[in-house]
């Protein structure tokens, strides 16, 4: 299995991944077309995506017809069929990328269920959405909530609805709910909170914003999650184009969060392979005969090599030299009585 499948199968699992864990959100960035989104799903592959995630709404059961009939009209527009989310998740299969999915209404969720999806990712609009986290939280599936354009009362509240009702394998996403938002309303700083709040969920960050720049930062500040929408065109027209990453931006910021990584390291201090010598040692100060007895001004601190560090010196003082020293020698245990 690897290393991306195993963060995955953690993640799907409740456990905490190793690594960060990245998912191309492909949203309604395919604009209702079937095909875009196999060509997205490829791309995704390509960029180094470790997961892939859809968006399955039904227009009238999300927005009232009172007041949100535009959105109802646009949403009519992007919509795909069930058979082509279908052929879309069997597709990704192929790829073997894993598929996530964020249902809107309890009729998606259902398709969700159909098509065996193996995650549920729920949008920061359904925080307060407390009746249907109570439904998502009975299918037993993972669950990832972001946690956008909402209090910390709301988060707890949501929480507790998804625990009480089952959900026993919980990430929680910070999110800015802006498309995209402005880089001083980000507050990453949220993350490592979020993290310290809900000590038993994996946390991560759901990037709305422009560039590659944000999703590595939040890595270092803890996150495991990062989301990130993918497009072919950032210019095209539809609600989430302009704040998406395309193909090569995604796999920019794959990169930087993988370097991160890397950097991130562990935390336990200790001379790394790569610095070799640079302290100072005991060295002789001046030319010492074989015998001599060592006094304080009989030694030098300089770099040298690996030899002993100027703190031991006074382990060496009132022994003698086994045999001569010359002037800038180590003086070691090997060459002291």
């Amino acid at each position: 299995m690897s290393e991306a499948h195993e963060n995955v199968e953690r993640l799907l699992s409740g456990s905490m991944p190793s690594r960060c864990v990245i998912v191309a959100e492909l949203g309604v960035n395919h604009d209702g077309s079937t095909e875009r989104a196999l060509r997205l799903l490829e791309a995704a592959r390509d960029a180094g995506a470790d997961a892939v995630k859809l968006q399955l709404f039904t227009p009238d059961e999300l927005c009232s017809s009172v007041s949100r009939a535009e959105e109802i009209r646009m949403l009519e527009r992007l919509r795909l069929s069930d058979a082509a989310h279908a052929r879309i998740v069997a597709a990704a299969r192929e790829l073997d990328l894993p598929v996530f999915a964020t249902p809107f209404d309890e009729p998606s969720l259902e398709l969700l269920r159909r098509l065996e999806i193996a995650l549920v990712k729920i949008g920061s609009g359904e925080v307060t959405h407390t009746p249907f986290l109570a439904r998502v939280a009975r299918t037993g599936l993972p669950v990832i909530l972001s946690t956008g354009a909402c209090e910390l009362a709301d988060v707890d509240r949501a929480v507790s609805a998804l625990r009480e009702n089952g959900c026993t394998r919980l990430s929680l996403l910070h999110c800015v709910s802006a498309y995209p938002p402005p880089d001083d309303q980000l507050h990453l700083r949220l993350i490592p909170a979020l993290a310290a709040r809900y000590r038993d969920c994996t946390v991560g960050f759901s990037d709305h914003s422009l560039g590659s720049v944000a999703a590595p930062a939040a890595v270092a500040l803890g996150a495991r999650i990062i989301e990130k929408h993918l497009t072919h065109d950032r210019s095209a027209e539809g609600p989430d184009h302009a704040a998406s990453a395309d193909p090569a931006g995604f796999a920019e910021m794959v990169t930087a969060i993988r370097r991160v990584e890397a950097m991130l390291g562990e935390d336990g201090k200790a001379i790394r392979a790569c610095e070799g010598s640079v302290g100072r040692c005991v060295v002789a100060g001046r030319d010492l005969p074989a015998g001599h007895l060592i006094a304080v001004d009989d030694l030098a601190y300089k770099r040298a090599g690996a030899g002993l560090r100027p703190y031991a010196a006074a382990d060496l003082v009132g022994r003698r030299t086994k045999d001569a020293v010359g002037r800038d020698v180590e003086i070691t245990g090997m060459n002291v009585a």
